[in-house]
């Protein structure tokens, strides 16, 4: 028994001595982990992501001076006009008229020293000012469809006055803006337009006058080869959760994609996709500004304004914004899609509606010479007065047919110029006397 005490001391002695060696082997212990990658979030993209300024665009440019009236539809004159607007300083916004009447508005635009640029609906103020520079702590709330600048006084002042114009609602707002230089506006965005089509001012008292060009019009008709963009990067773009995405055929020119909650269809056919989330679906008011911009960013994430669409209507209280497909400064009429449509919902998007073909080789252009804008004015005059009457816009357009080519592998885009009537968004074909000409380029 005389060993106990030894024994026990000795055990003790163990156990602390072995505690101590797992604690620094708890503290020195280095697990070999593996290597956690990353997981890649693809990004789909159908086209190239376009600044604001290309899809809030005009579509026309009048100038007046020396009492003349001069017009393009060209995109170098708004590129340069544009690029020169960013570095103007605005000031001094504020609310001048908001009643005006049709003569005045006529009146505004046929002073001289003014070049007006027409859009196709209305801009919410606080979007188009992201294109320049304002010096107000405060952007008005507000909404135009002309653009007004008067450089009466640059050569003296270097200082412009910006007219907003809201044909629809009759509000005028004025701002000043001051230049920074003033023989580069006058020689780049001025002075160029004295080479520009000759315009009339078609009087329709005591409605708002329309402006055509006063000779005949030369254009092109041209025919394309399609390039589809494949339906299946929709598919990756507009479902959250592709494996439980399911495909249905439902005709040789009609197939469905649904998770249970959303459907796209994509019509083969006319090269149309239509998708849809209807748990989305919102009535809630939405502010003019956030609803195009709510609509501009979802389909600019993509790439999708895979072609010249600008921003052409927008309906506030259903929420939606459509963009008019354009080629070489003229927009595109068709019975087939040649708009991107988005309805926007509850914090997402409800409903997406366009085309999946883009313009890929051009093979053929034959010129062509319409009416003068005087001549198809006349003619609309006596032919159909009320149309004359109720028509927001005359314009030259493009009006776009499917044909297929001669091997039936490639689908074939035939642009033809045509003169159109606008109304209330809705366009209808004045059928203008066309002259034909030579052909050129390749076959």
């Amino acid at each position: 028994m005389k060993y106990i005490e030894q024994i026990k001391s000795l055990l003790l002695a163990f156990l602390v001595l072995l505690s101590i060696v797992f604690t620094l082997l708890i503290w020195t212990y280095k697990p070999e982990y593996e290597t956690v990658k990353e997981t890649q979030i693809e990004e789909v993209l159908v086209g190239k992501p376009k600044e604001l300024q290309e899809v809030i665009k005009p579509y026309r440019l009048l100038y007046r001076q020396n009492e003349q009236f001069y017009g393009t539809v060209s995109s170098t004159p708004l590129q340069n006009l544009y690029s020169h607007l960013r570095s103007w300083q605005v000031y001094e916004m504020g609310l001048i008229n908001s009643e005006l009447s049709d003569s005045k508005m006529n009146e505004m635009l046929s002073m001289d020293n003014r070049i007006t640029m027409f859009f196709n609906e209305e801009i919410p103020l606080r979007v188009f000012s992201n294109l320049m520079s304002f010096n107000d702590n405060e952007i008005p709330d507000t909404t135009f469809t002309r653009l007004i600048v008067d450089w009466s006084n640059v050569e003296s002042s270097n200082q412009l006055q910006l007219l907003f114009l809201n044909t629809e609602k009759r509000s005028l707002y004025r701002a000043y803006a001051s230049v920074p230089d003033k023989d580069y506006f006058m020689e780049k965005i001025i002075e160029p337009a004295n080479n520009y089509s000759p315009y009339v001012e078609v009087e329709r008292d005591p409605l708002r006058s329309l402006y055509v060009p006063k000779d005949p019009i030369q254009s092109t008709r041209l025919r394309y080869l399609a390039e589809d963009i494949e339906p299946d990067l929709f598919k990756k773009i507009l479902f959250t959760d592709l494996k439980i995405v399911q495909r249905n055929i439902e005709s040789p020119q009609s197939e469905r994609f649904t998770d249970g909650t959303s459907l796209m269809t994509v019509d083969s056919q006319n090269r149309v996709i239509n998708y849809v989330y209807p748990t989305a679906e919102s009535t809630a008011p939405i502010p003019a500004a956030r609803l195009f911009i709510d609509s501009f960013n979802f389909i600019n994430d993509h790439g999708g304004f895979t072609m010249d669409y600008r921003l052409s209507s927008m309906n506030i209280e259903r929420h939606i914004t459509e963009y008019q497909l354009f080629i070489e400064g003229l927009p595109v009429y068709s019975d087939v899609m040649t708009r991107l449509g988005t309805t926007w919902g509850e914090n997402r998007i409800f409903r997406y509606r366009r085309p999946y073909y883009s313009m890929g080789t051009i093979f053929q252009r034959v010129q062509r010479e319409l009416e003068s804008g005087e001549q198809i004015v006349e003619s609309l005059r006596t032919e159909n007065n009320k149309l004359f009457r109720e028509a927001d816009e005359i314009v030259v357009g493009y009006e776009l047919t499917l044909e297929e080519s001669e091997q039936d592998t490639d689908l074939v885009l035939v642009l033809e110029p045509k003169w159109f009537a606008v109304t209330n968004n809705t366009w209808k074909r004045l059928s203008p006397m066309e002259i034909g000409g030579d052909e050129f380029g390749l076959e």
